[in-house]
């Protein structure tokens, strides 16, 4: 994976990445920087695999001849829709870091079964608060074959 992102990619535009994705996640608290959790590095290398889409609307980014704070704070007043979508790749690609999913508590997308106690649900039952699903009864459309 890394192949692909270094032949889009070189390390002047990675650099810019990482000062850039730094100034909106510049760490603290606990919790690692944008370039120290590798977002300019893997963590760009794996989203360009995924979404090689993202790679012109990140180059528009941090292609601008200004200082990071800069750039981001006018792109964030007359552009708020870049911004945004810029903001959250670099958000994305940073929680996708194992070690900042486990400093946050966030044990991924995994799903997360959680079945009533035979006490619960006497308990939603006792309240009523089903009754009107009860009464209503199954509701549902079959399948075309």
């Amino acid at each position: 994976m890394a192949e692909a992102a270094d032949s889009v990619v070189d390390s002047q535009w990675r650099r810019r990445l990482a000062a850039f994705a730094d100034t909106l996640v510049p760490g603290g608290a606990g919790l690692p920087s944008a370039s120290a959790a590798g977002v300019h590095e893997a963590g760009i290398d794996r989203t360009l695999a995924c979404r090689p889409d993202l790679r012109d609307l990140i180059t528009s980014v941090i292609g601008v001849d200004a200082e990071p704070r800069e750039a981001l704070e006018r792109l964030r007043a007359e552009q708020p829709g870049v911004f945004d979508r810029f903001a959250v790749t670099i958000a994305g690609i940073y929680f996708m870091n194992p070690d900042v999913r486990r400093l946050v508590g966030y044990p991924g997308d995994a799903p997360q079964r959680k079945r009533a106690s035979p006490g619960e649900a006497e308990e939603y039952l006792k309240d009523g608060i089903l009754d009107p699903v009860i009464e209503r009864g199954p509701i549902y459309r079959t399948t075309p074959s």
